[in-house]
């Protein structure tokens, strides 16, 4: 077996992992559509559809790291061995290929990092403001302190105790 024909099952998984991640990165955006409407259906259905795509992507990820090792098992590399070294042992052409595969994965992983971020900015102000207007319905409900759980003032607290809550 040649090297290049050792290296296109990777070159393969390299593929379908930027088709995952690109999906992955298109499903937090739409997230971040869902999140801004605030509808409850929505943001369900994509938490599911996140989900989904996330193991996916997962699979995707794990399948190639079994290539990886399946080549390193086949070169007889006995220690461990990271994508670059591994794409270094290919020739000029598939290491080319290996090395754009790996930059363009990691510009998603960085697409992917920025939407959650602007994700979790979306999800903290809508709980602050949430949490603004429980305080404020907290404060209108409240019972003065002067008075009792029926309205009626309490003991002690009329004009210095002069009078009594029966008056």
């Amino acid at each position: 077996m040649d090297k290049h024909s050792l290296y296109s099952p990777l070159i393969e998984a390299l593929k379908d992992e930027i088709k995952s991640h690109a999906c992955l990165l298109d499903v937090i955006r739409e997230e971040t559509r869902v999140l801004s409407q605030n509808r409850l259906p929505d943001l369900l259905d994509i938490g599911v559809k996140k989900g989904d795509v996330f193991r996916r992507t997962e699979a995707v990820t794990h399948r190639r790291t079994e290539i990886m090792n399946h080549i390193i098992a086949f070169l007889g590399i006995e220690a461990h061995v990271s994508f670059t070294q591994l794409a270094a042992l290919a020739d000029v052409q598939t290491r080319q290929i290996l090395t754009d595969s790996r930059e363009k994965i990691a510009d998603i992983l960085c697409s992917i990092k920025s939407a959650n971020e602007a994700n979790r900015q979306i999800i903290a102000s809508t709980l602050a403001h949430i949490n603004h207007h429980i305080h404020f319905i907290r404060r209108i409900t409240a019972t003065l302190p002067h008075y009792d759980q029926h309205g009626q003032i309490r003991d002690g607290n009329l004009h210095g105790g002069l009078i009594s809550q029966a008056g």
